[in-house]
């Protein structure tokens, strides 16, 4: 589906709608002061962006399309809503040697080695970290006694809410918590939210640093933006034998400063090109509106033997998916008039 002429020109006008008025069903609002110059979206350079989000897209990725450039930043309270929630989604072996063990909305993975466990971010809470990341790795036969490694990806609290309970719990059987420095500065600011809940001060891992436990390397990269101290890694995997390559961005979702969107901007842009050198061909996120986590679970619980794994989107797709967050950021810099990078 490609928008062209017309049809974009409504779409954008739509758009507008959504920013400056809210819902249609609203009631209308006071009148207000003028907003200012930088508040007037421009609307031609939203356009660009989406029309090459679009193209972008083509036919298979429209859906990460629509949430990066539209649902995201248009309907932040329905995302929070979600996010909030704690459903049970059933613990899945994702790969030979990854493992889901989230909720519907928050995702936690381990990584099985040769040498021990890596827990990728620890939920919203105690409680949590309790029933779906114990719990999810008892109904999978792993061993929360051989976790070497929690590593947060950044620190908002739903990502580092279970890490205290869980370093108490493991920390006694050698298990770490990692994460880079600006993150571990950020956890420790009183004005973090449920800062209460954030672990002590561990280990911090670097840009561009490799940590091997046993069979399993992954290669860190400090990508701020969506907070200051985000981390994404590289990581080898394989599906019933066939080797495949994990990217995982540490934190995608849309930034609300200008700033710190021109930031991630450029994290994108580094991303792409390390990830076409790391040769990325798998997408797994923390969060399942940038992955589609639920239901390709769902599909890989019933897949039958030489089905794909839903979650190896191929190098391409890969590259393209990593070009829409790109494109999409700078439409919400241009939604809110601000001046988009070259």
């Amino acid at each position: 589906m490609i928008l062209r002429g017309s049809a974009l020109s409504r779409l954008g006008t739509s758009l507008m709608g959504c920013m400056l008025f809210g819902a249609a069903t609203a009631a209308p609002a006071p009148a207000a002061p003028a907003a200012a110059a930088a508040d007037v979206p421009d609307t031609q350079a939203m356009h660009e962006h989406l029309a090459k989000a679009t193209r972008i897209a083509g036919s298979d990725l429209m859906p990460d399309m629509y949430h990066r450039c539209f649902i995201e930043p248009l309907y932040p309270d329905s995302i929070a809503k979600l996010i909030n929630g704690n459903a049970a989604v059933p613990a899945t072996k994702v790969f030979d040697n990854l493992y889901f063990v989230g909720q519907n909305a928050v995702s936690s993975w381990v990584i099985k080695t040769s040498a021990g466990l890596i827990v990728i971010d620890t939920l919203n809470n105690p409680e949590e970290a309790h029933e779906y990341i114990e719990g999810g790795m008892a109904k999978l036969g792993l061993d929360p006694k051989q976790i070497k490694y929690f590593l947060l990806t950044h620190e908002h609290a739903d990502h580092f809410g279970g890490s205290k309970y869980l370093q108490q719990q493991y920390g006694k059987y050698g298990a770490h918590v990692i994460t880079s420095a600006a993150a571990w500065k950020n956890l420790a600011d009183p004005k973090t939210r449920n800062q209460q809940l954030a672990p002590a001060h561990d280990q911090e891992v670097s840009d561009g640093q490799k940590l091997t436990l046993g069979d399993t390397t992954l290669t860190f990269y400090i990508t701020p933006g969506h907070t200051e101290g985000t981390t994404s890694f590289f990581f080898k995997t394989t599906d019933r034998g066939v080797p495949h390559v994990v990217g995982f961005f540490g934190g995608m979702g849309s930034p609300k400063t200008e700033a710190n969107r021109d930031t991630i901007i450029k994290s994108y842009e580094r991303w792409l090109k390390l990830a076409a050198a790391a040769g990325a061909d798998t997408l797994i996120a923390n969060h399942q509106g940038e992955d589609h986590a639920v239901e390709k679970l769902e599909y890989i619980r019933a897949r039958d033997a030489g089905d794909p794994n839903p979650f190896v989107v191929g190098k391409d797709a890969y590259r393209r998916y990593f070009e829409i967050q790109n494109e999409c950021t700078k439409m919400d810099l241009a939604r809110h008039g601000q001046k988009v990078p070259e």
